[in-house]
């Protein structure tokens, strides 16, 4: 229900806030930004940026900037992930991923640009609450965490560098990376922008810290169980310990998060406990 609710106005913030070029720059690098945005997933992240705030006693309408830069953030990662140099991948979503529909140049220009506008929106957010400017900056340091050699960037070259002789390093190299980065970046930035304490974003760090693992070993199952037929290969956790042993990871993982947030905010929290559903509902896609 509440992503439901939340749904129109994240779509009106990304329509918003598009970095379109304007009319003299060639208008395919218009379409391939819509086409990479629309009509995008479930914008789970951008709703947790929304309910970081609240739980915070902030507000949702406050941090709309904050959630489309998320959402931003998000999408450029997975274009970058699909290149042929990455992840070399030919679907998103159901579609010819970016670089094969517009080309590789195009696609790393709308990534790039997705980027760059989230930078400045995260500023926006903050100084748009008035003597709030230090949220602001403690906003963008948290983005600027996120992407860089500790978080997404790292965690890509995590990627391109394991290979199956490193089953036994992958689980603990790649925690919070990447996809653990993204997370907490969704969950806190929203937090950061409503004034959470020391305390509260501790908290939800590791709430995100533990759904960024689980929905990336769900992930691994989900990708295990569609390739049955198939030979699957890699270090990832599902094929390492097998697909039973990787969901009962995944359920704890999701217990260990649940408990991060519930000790500091207690259980009459309704944003708290609605971020708790958003993480089983995780595991239940695998499940």
């Amino acid at each position: 229900m509440y992503v439901a609710e939340a749904r129109p106005d994240i779509e009106r913030a990304l329509l918003h806030h598009i970095p379109t070029a304007p009319a003299r720059v060639d208008q395919r690098f218009n379409e391939a930004l819509r086409y990479a945005l629309f009509p995008g997933g479930k914008r789970l992240r951008p709703v947790m940026t929304m309910l970081g705030a609240e739980a915070v006693g902030g507000c949702r309408q406050s941090v709309l900037s904050a959630a489309a830069s998320v959402e931003f953030v998000h999408t450029s990662s997975l274009i970058f992930d699909d290149l042929p140099c990455m992840d070399d991948a030919s679907e998103r979503r159901g579609r010819a991923a970016l670089h094969l529909r517009y080309g590789q140049g195009l696609a790393v220009l709308v990534a790039l640009a997705l980027m760059n506008t989230s930078y400045g929106l995260v500023f926006d957010g903050g100084s748009d609450q008035k003597g709030n400017e230090g949220h602001a900056i403690r906003a963008h340091r948290e983005l600027v965490e996120c992407i860089g050699e500790r978080g997404m960037v790292a965690g890509q070259a995590v990627d391109l560098s394991v290979g199956s002789d490193d089953k036994s390093n992958f689980f603990g190299t790649v925690r919070n990376l990447k996809t653990s980065a993204l997370m907490r970046l969704s969950v806190c930035l929203g937090a950061i922008l409503s004034g959470a304490n020391k305390r509260q974003l501790v908290a939800l760090s590791r709430y995100a810290a533990f759904v960024g693992d689980a929905y990336q070993i769900s992930d691994d199952v989900l990708d295990v169980e569609e390739d049955a037929a198939s030979s699957a290969s890699g270090a990832t956790v599902a094929i390492v310990y097998g697909i039973a042993d990787a969901k009962k990871q995944a359920a704890a993982l999701i217990t260990q998060a649940k408990n991060a947030l519930t000790t500091e905010f207690g259980f009459e929290s309704q944003p708290v406990n609605l971020l708790c559903e958003m993480a089983d509902y995780i595991v239940e896609r695998a499940a």
